[in-house]
């Protein structure tokens, strides 16, 4: 074992997938940068709309010189201008964008598993060999998410009732919340549970998605403490990220164009950060994993069959039917 796989193995979940993703940050790079091309491509039709009906106008000269919110509500009120009929080029390139991230998910978790540069060809080779395994996870991961869905929207019932007929002060917002924290670590454990089976999937070179993912389930439930908190710590530094840069927002003049999108391109880039951050824990977590842990344990991978040899018996001496006898000596 190398001194720098030594080193490795004693960095902690967190700092040695925060390591991973810089060492292969190449990756990141090209995530964000597909990300702000379809984010362009989606915001391009309400931005020529706004420039054709407000070029040379009174409310185009207030919104050029800052953002005025007031002036923004009124515009919604223009026929002629309509934004919300321009959300579905935005939601058409965010779909376009996942098809993106699940495509090179293969390639991703390659890059990973191997902790090496892969040329292009490699890469995208491995995007699809793994392409219509993850789909399938996808796909199986709905119907957990869906649960939640219906989880929350059961959460804000309960909240709403409970704050109209409980005269105590704060009872529906403090059942909300206790709701919400469960349903955010439910959330987690989901997103957990198909990356683990997404790594598993790389790892072992594993065909069969089904039985995967629950194996997945069982090494996640086995090992939640650990994952759960590990996935936690990478979520928290996004989210407090993300509020910092919502302070910063609210102290930038409505002047700075600029620096409002820079702000919000960085708050973009930490959080794809993030997430590729728990992928690559996860993928550190699986590889210390299969080799620390008995085989007992987790079954990783089924053991082959051992040829049994069967023993030889020992050759008996042969009794001959006529027993030698012994001849008298001769005279002298």
């Amino acid at each position: 074992m190398t001194e720098e796989t030594v080193a490795n193995a004693k960095q902690g979940l967190v700092a040695a997938g925060a390591s991973l993703v810089w060492r292969r940050r190449s990756i990141l790079w090209w995530v964000f940068a597909v990300n702000a091309v379809l984010g362009a491509m989606g915001t391009l039709p309400a931005a020529l709309q706004l420039n054709r009906a407000l070029h040379h106008t009174l409310a185009g000269e207030q919104l050029v010189s800052g953002f005025d919110l007031g002036m923004f509500y009124e515009l919604q009120r223009l026929p002629e201008v309509n934004l919300f009929r321009f959300t579905t080029s935005s939601y058409v390139f965010a779909f376009l964008f996942a098809l993106f991230m699940l495509f090179v998910s293969g390639g991703i978790f390659e890059v990973y598993c191997q902790d090496r540069r892969l040329d292009t060809g490699d890469f995208f080779t491995a995007s699809g060999a793994f392409l219509w395994r993850f789909v399938r996870l996808t796909l199986f991961s709905l119907v957990p998410f869906a649960l939640i869905r219906e989880a929350y929207f059961h959460v804000e019932k309960a909240s709403d009732y409970l704050g109209d007929k409980v005269p105590a002060d704060q009872v529906g917002f403090g059942i909300w919340l206790v709701g919400m924290i469960i349903i955010v670590l439910l959330a987690l454990f989901v997103r957990l549970w198909f990356d683990i089976a997404k790594v598993r999937a790389v790892a072992e070179k594993e065909r069969r998605m089904w039985p995967n993912m629950w194996m997945a389930c069982v090494i996640t439930v086995r090992q939640l403490r650990t994952l759960l908190w590990m996935y936690l710590c990478i979520s928290l530094v996004a989210w407090i990220s993300l509020l910092v840069a919502f302070l910063i927002w609210t102290k930038i003049p409505p002047t700075a164009i600029w620096a409002t999108f820079v702000l919000l391109e960085l708050v973009m880039l930490v959080q794809l950060g993030a997430r590729l951050w728990q992928t690559a824990s996860a993928t550190v977590w699986y590889k210390r994993h299969a080799e620390m842990v008995s085989a007992d344990s987790v079954h990783y991978t089924t053991p082959h069959p051992q040829e049994v040899i069967k023993a030889q018996p020992e050759p008996q001496p042969q009794l001959s039917l006529y027993p030698e006898t012994e001849l008298p000596p001769a005279d002298a």
